[in-house]
């Protein structure tokens, strides 16, 4: 039996800390009004997300990288489900609550934790429960196979869309069917039918969004850069649970001006620049204000993510917007990480060690992602043919059993100590 309280809990914590932020931050005269909008968008996204099932609203779950815009088109509420276990994680701390109940389910620990976390949510009643679920094979085996079981643990019907490696033109209208047929399933669960207007002014947007993202990565390269050291992370949930929304584009507009101002009046995100980082893949949560901390104390600063923020070539059209939501899926940063690794990946670390003149990197190696931690090597062996030390945190996203602030510390002081003597 799931009870109302306990189901609202963990969303109820989340919007409490976005208060919490947003309070903190009238008081501080520091404070950018992007972050304001930011931490606002979220309280509104889990705040509607809390509500629907009261206001008979039709819920959609849906995991990583998948084409939310749809959802947004079909006034179907999402609810993204690996990034509602990460800012779990990070407002509260830790998951281990939600990782005790995925082993229960008989997860094994080896299991991404994201995925066993959502499992364990879900099943204990953690989360509210959606009408459907959406899954795809974007962008390991782990989100490919845990909409199965997601499924079924909510007892609800789900559509999965099978998504080519290749970017070919039989593949993509391979894609394209892919993305009727869900429509066609969304349509007969939710009685929504897809308003066609609206997903094309949503890919209008979209398009003006991306290229908000490409002028911010671009005033990123100055020296000092003017992005905060973990920014990133801001980004990320941008696309993930805001694409194509008015919101998303007020935020990144009003970011790409504070950047811009900063470059112009010679700002940077720390007060002393002294080393600029690559990152590599997902920090852990719960550590995130450690980690900014640190990095002020160092003058380290997170300055490109080859695989979160530096966007693919094109344009999207909005005379042709379910092409267009396939075209996207093709240039979104970690689909260079999906299917054979090739120099679409190798190609981009290489460019952006160079173009942001970066100093060293970290790679975040998730002891749970094996297509995370099955590059280590070769993306070492890439950088250190340009001279550039990469430092391998074996850490977790979300659960704090894995590594300790104490450990970290010790590797970034090493690896920092390392930098300076170079």
């Amino acid at each position: 039996m799931i009870h109302t309280g306990e189901k609202k809990d963990k969303i109820d914590a989340i919007i409490r800390a976005c208060g919490v932020m947003l309070r903190m931050n009238k008081v501080r005269p520091d404070a950018r009004e992007s972050e304001n909008i930011y931490y606002q968008m979220l309280s509104n996204y889990f705040t509607r997300l809390q509500d629907a099932k009261d206001e008979g609203r039709f819920v959609a779950a849906h995991t990583v990288f998948f084409p939310t815009e749809i959802l947004y088109a079909m006034d179907i509420v999402p609810m993204h489900t690996e990034t509602t276990t990460w800012m779990i994680s990070l407002f509260t701390g830790e998951c281990a609550d939600l990782l005790s109940a995925g082993t229960d389910l008989g997860l094994a620990s080896e299991i991404c934790t994201p995925h066993r976390g959502l499992a364990g949510a879900f099943a204990s009643g953690a989360l509210p429960r959606p009408n459907v679920m959406l899954w795809s094979n974007l962008i390991c085996d782990n989100t490919a196979k845990s909409g199965e079981l997601l499924m079924e643990i909510n007892r609800c019907p789900g559509f999965f869309i099978d998504h080519p490696f290749q970017h070919s033109e039989d593949e993509m209208k391979y894609l394209v069917g892919e993305l009727n047929s869900m429509i066609g399933f969304l349509e007969e669960q939710s009685g929504h039918k897809m308003n066609w207007d609206r997903l094309a002014e949503i890919v209008a947007r979209m398009d003006r969004q991306i290229e908000l993202f490409r002028e911010i990565c671009e005033l990123r390269k100055a020296v000092p850069s003017p992005f905060h050291t973990q920014g990133f992370l801001e980004l990320l949930t941008i696309d993930y649970l805001f694409p194509g929304q008015p919101e998303a584009t007020d935020y990144l507009e009003t970011l790409r001006q504070e950047l811009a101002d900063m470059v112009k009046n010679g700002e940077g995100a720390v007060s002393d620049e002294r080393f600029r980082l690559m990152s590599f893949f997902i920090p852990p949560m719960h550590l995130i204000g450690f980690l900014e901390r640190i990095s002020q104390e160092y003058g380290a600063v997170s300055v490109t993510e080859p695989f979160f923020t530096y966007w693919g070539e094109g344009r999207l059209d909005p005379n042709r917007p379910l092409e267009s939501v396939a075209e996207k899926s093709y240039m979104i940063p970690e689909t260079r990480m999906y299917g054979p690794l090739d120099d679409r990946a190798l190609k981009s670390i290489v460019d952006c060690a160079e173009q942001y003149r970066v100093d060293g990197a970290i790679y975040y190696a998730d002891v749970g992602c094996r297509h995370t931690c099955a590059t280590i090597k070769l993306f070492k062996d890439i950088l250190n043919e340009i001279d550039v030390p990469v430092l391998t945190l074996d850490c977790d996203v979300v659960d704090p059993t894995i590594t300790s602030e104490e450990e970290v510390r010790e590797k970034l002081e090493r690896f920092f100590e390392l930098l300076e003597d170079r």
